[in-house]
């Protein structure tokens, strides 16, 4: 079994269809197969916002996301707390001059010692930069 940090830009894509929601299934589907998703705990508030936007500018039916939050909410996701690495997070930002939301997962990504996932380039960019192992969405192209 294989645990990584994932970032909303990914986890949205499970959600609503873009470029790489086929991968991000299969991600999901590995999930339920034994792996382990970390998110931070502002994960699915970030997720709800990129909804809430498609509601308000992309014609989503509010009705549908209503059920795209319910399945969200259902996915059995590591959620962690952010508290301890806030301290971490304010350095890897200002180091790499990047948004405190962003420096989160790669923080988390560190303290666990896992691959992150993000389709971030940025942030893709710092967390290689500190060295960590960064996963491509691209290994996720079938089960």
């Amino acid at each position: 079994m294989s645990a990584y940090v994932v970032d909303a830009s990914v986890l949205i894509q499970y959600a609503i269809t873009q470029e790489y929601t086929p991968a991000v299934r299969v991600l999901i589907a590995r999930m339920y197969q034994g792996d382990r998703l970390y998110v931070p705990e502002f994960c699915l508030l970030e997720c709800t916002n990129v909804i809430w936007k498609a509601v308000r500018f992309n014609d989503l039916a509010p009705s549908i996301a209503s059920q795209i939050i319910t399945e969200l909410q259902r996915l059995p996701l590591q959620i962690e707390p952010v508290i301890s690495l806030l301290p971490n997070a304010l350095q890897i930002g200002l180091t790499y001059q990047l948004a405190i939301y962003d420096s989160l997962y790669i923080a988390l990504a560190e303290q666990l010692d896992l691959p992150l996932i993000s389709l971030d380039e940025r942030q893709v960019r710092a967390a290689a930069a500190k060295g960590l192992t960064i996963q491509p969405l691209a290994d996720f192209s079938s089960i």
